[in-house]
């Protein structure tokens, strides 16, 4: 059980990362200052720094947090009483859902994340928990695979697991890539984000229907 001052640093802590995401959402990775985090957290920059010595400790604390209301969703979605082939189309559905609202800015700061942390020369610091948390959400859709694998819903000539997981990740990059460029004007109608969206979910649920 946590002490009461365990209790206050952990509120102050995610006081300071509430803050970030804000500034980061709003002026990109790279042009917020440790001084913006501290004025938007109502604290002085010595304490962020206390909590987060480096710029890119905070980012990367974002990111891992970014990826709490995913985890949470896919591990319902899974713990369902239905076909392997329903869940995931409703995990396609989760990620599509994302994209809406306060909920786009997670994924469109992800985004940024991935492509930032793929320009520096070394791993930023504490990648670890951003990377063991992806990997948690991977170990959840064990049981689907599993089922997958079982009841027939999912094409069994490719190994379950490959082909749950190449599809899941391969659309959730396409539907932030395609959100990312929402902004641009498409002259036809017909190849709107949102269309290519679930022309793409189509397809995907097409190839790995089972019998």
């Amino acid at each position: 059980m946590k002490s009461k001052r365990q209790e206050n640093k952990e509120l102050q802590r995610q006081k300071i990362i509430a803050a970030a995401k804000a500034c980061f959402n709003e002026c990109g990775l790279s042009d917020v200052q440790m001084k913006d985090v501290a004025a938007r957290a109502g604290v002085g920059v010595a304490t962020v720094f206390r909590y987060f010595p480096k710029k890119d400790e905070l980012i990367v604390a974002v990111a891992t947090q970014s990826l709490d209301t995913t985890e949470e969703e896919f591990r319902r979605i899974v713990a369902l009483p239905l076909s392997a082939f329903e869940r995931l189309e409703m995990l396609l559905d989760t990620l599509l859902g994302s994209q809406q609202a306060d909920s786009y800015q997670a994924g469109r700061f992800r985004e940024a994340f991935e492509s930032y942390a793929s320009f520096q020369t070394a791993p930023l610091p504490g990648i670890e928990d951003y990377l063991n948390r992806q990997n948690d959400i991977m170990t959840s859709l064990a049981p689907l695979i599993e089922a997958g694998q079982e009841d027939g819903s999912i094409r069994r000539d490719i190994p379950a697991k490959p082909l749950l997981i190449t599809i899941i990740n391969s659309y959730a990059s396409f539907i932030n890539n395609v959100a990312l460029k929402s902004s641009i004007s498409y002259l036809d109608e017909d190849i709107q984000p949102s269309t290519q969206q679930q022309v793409l979910k189509k397809i995907f649920l097409d190839y790995c229907r089972g019998d």
